[in-house]
């Protein structure tokens, strides 16, 4: 049964009654709605980390593949309409062929629309752990909603709060990319990288 107020003292426009947040190691927070969550282990400082698998609606599963590709090595993603594809360069297609290409994954929507990122490690939001701070509240409340138009404000967001701290023009690439290699809405959506306003 959802939660009649908000957690995380966040205003009420800033996190859906049926949402959470959840993060990754060193990662900033996305909401999600969230599983069951299970213990995972205890700190020097006696915190204590729980692990969950969250379910994203698809404009929050967006900014997930966009911050995780601009911050790593070896994973790349696309859009096949709805399908999330995963391109891990570090690890080998199944078969188990050198010659093969990097290993694929396809993540589906499930029945509600929502995407499980099933193999990902995913921790709980912690009030103790940090302040949220003013971008973060507003970033938030823009990905409460599923027509994220003031992309700037999401992308000042992420630059400052993941690692290592990614170029915000490559934030906007790689969205944009992503989106032009997506199989196009059959009505043009008005949340397009040259109608959207830039909220500086």
């Amino acid at each position: 049964m959802p939660h009649e107020s908000h957690p995380h003292g966040l205003p009420t426009a800033a996190l859906r009654v049926d949402e959470g947040l959840v993060c990754g190691d060193d990662q900033l927070y996305f909401p999600a709605q969230l599983g069951e969550p299970q213990f995972a282990a205890t700190d020097e400082t006696g915190r204590h980390h729980y692990t969950v698998t969250p379910r994203f609606r698809r404009v929050v599963a967006e900014w997930v593949a966009i911050t995780v590709e601009a911050t790593s090595d070896h994973l790349r993603f696309r859009w096949d309409g709805d399908e999330l594809i995963v391109i891990d360069d570090d690890a080998l297609d199944d078969d188990g062929d050198p010659t093969s290409g990097p290993a694929v994954e396809r993540i589906r929507p499930d029945a509600d629309g929502k995407y499980t990122f099933a193999t990902w490690l995913w921790h709980v939001y912690d009030a103790a752990a940090e302040h949220l701070d003013d971008t973060t509240h507003a970033a938030l409340a823009l990905l409460a909603t599923d027509n994220l138009l003031q992309v700037d404000t999401v992308i000042r967001y992420v630059a400052a709060n993941t690692y290592p701290a990614p170029d915000p023009q490559t934030l906007h690439d790689i969205r944009h990319r992503h989106r032009t290699t997506a199989n196009p809405p059959v009505v043009p959506s008005r949340d397009t990288d040259v109608e959207e306003p830039h909220d500086e």
